[in-house]
């Protein structure tokens, strides 16, 4: 099942495995996949502090509306700065600006990678450069990689990082919004 129910049970014990580190959640459920994983995280009180680096520092606020945070309007989040909210401690940086990894801390809880599928067309260096940065040099808990629309990319690239994947998708609760994804992957749009 690609459900909600199933993808909180598997987020849930990916959260409490000694012996998981990173999770990949794809589907059809565009805006509700971080949103899931950041609600997750809210009722989990061991990870109290994380990072979530996407694809443009620009588009956090965005991000952020969709989980149900309350964002100032015109509110300008910046790299490296501590934000608390819900009982945690949130930085922001960006995949693709490298100098705004180096402003987050090293040793946090979590990561939450969104969306990955702009990161899928960069060469393999930067790949690796990602990689190194986010597996590696930092001391995280937990990652969660989460794709936006699974359409147009592979993933097989991070399978022997991934210690679990799921999929969410959106069939049973807006099956013709599950329909557009499926239609818009296989290029009937």
């Amino acid at each position: 099942m690609n459900n909600r129910e199933n993808a909180i049970k598997e987020i849930n014990d990916f959260i409490k495995s000694d012996s998981e580190k990173v999770m990949l959640i794809k589907g059809t459920h565009q805006y509700e996949k971080h949103s899931l994983v950041l609600e997750m995280l809210n009722q989990n009180e061991s990870l109290t502090s994380g990072v979530f680096r996407t694809n443009s520092m620009q588009n956090i606020t965005t991000f952020l509306e969709h989980a149900g945070y309350d964002v100032p309007i015109n509110k300008k989040i910046s790299s490296g700065q501590a934000y608390k909210s819900k009982g945690k401690i949130l930085y922001f940086d960006s995949l693709f600006t490298r100098s705004t990894w180096g402003r987050t801390p090293f040793e946090l809880d979590f990561a939450i990678v969104y969306p990955m599928d702009s990161f899928c067309e960069k060469n393999s260096k930067v790949k690796d450069e990602f990689l190194n940065d986010i597996l590696e040099r930092r001391k995280l808990k937990k990652i969660f990689i989460v794709t936006w629309t699974d359409h147009r990319y592979d993933y097989d690239w991070l399978s022997s990082y991934v210690d679990r994947s799921i999929t969410f998708d959106a069939k049973e609760e807006d099956p013709e919004y599950h329909q557009r994804m499926l239609d818009l992957a296989n290029g009937k749009w």
